[in-house]
């Protein structure tokens, strides 16, 4: 299972600028940033949902592998707001989420929207000190979703791993 830690120490080696990194190591620093998030989400969601000692287990590698990109950013862009849609503030109970929560979705879709244009978009040109920010984002939001309250947590992660709810 990758270790979100490794992956950002991965993409620190990827754009160290002892020598110049090439667009291509750059690009993958950005890509792999991401996924540092990303994976800490998905571990964290199926720790919680299957209980801790079952990595192995195929419900763990069932939540593991049911989020859906591009379901996280929808759920991400929404709650980056001050007060919570009425659907959402039905679905969870409250009129809107910690600041930490907030902070940790911005950085998610920050995250998603630059592995994207490094990934899929070939005129991406990027410096190594904006793919240094990125992985401070990175770090960012996996602090922010590591100190917000394990309920609250819960409630965002269980919102993303579905598909879209009836309101």
């Amino acid at each position: 299972m990758p270790d979100p830690a490794e992956l950002l120490a991965v993409a620190r080696l990827l754009s160290d600028t002892t020598t110049p990194p090439s667009d291509a190591q750059l690009r993958r620093a950005i890509s792999t940033a991401y996924y540092a998030l990303f994976h800490r989400v998905v571990r964290i969601a199926a720790n919680r949902f299957m209980g801790p000692g079952y990595e192995n287990s195929a419900g763990f590698s069932l939540i593991y592998r049911s989020f859906d990109h591009g379901r996280m950013r929808q759920v991400c862009e929404s709650l980056d707001k001050p007060t919570l849609a009425q659907a959402q503030q039905r679905q969870l109970g409250r009129t809107a989420v910690s600041q930490d929560i907030r902070n940790f979705a911005q950085e998610f879709y920050v995250l998603q929207e630059a592995r994207h244009q490094a990934d899929y978009d070939p005129s991406f040109s990027v410096e190594p000190s904006d793919v240094l920010g990125l992985i401070s984002e990175a770090e960012a939001g996996l602090a922010a979703l590591d100190r917000d309250d394990p309920e609250e947590r819960a409630d965002i992660l269980a919102l993303m791993m579905v598909p879209k709810p009836r309101a």
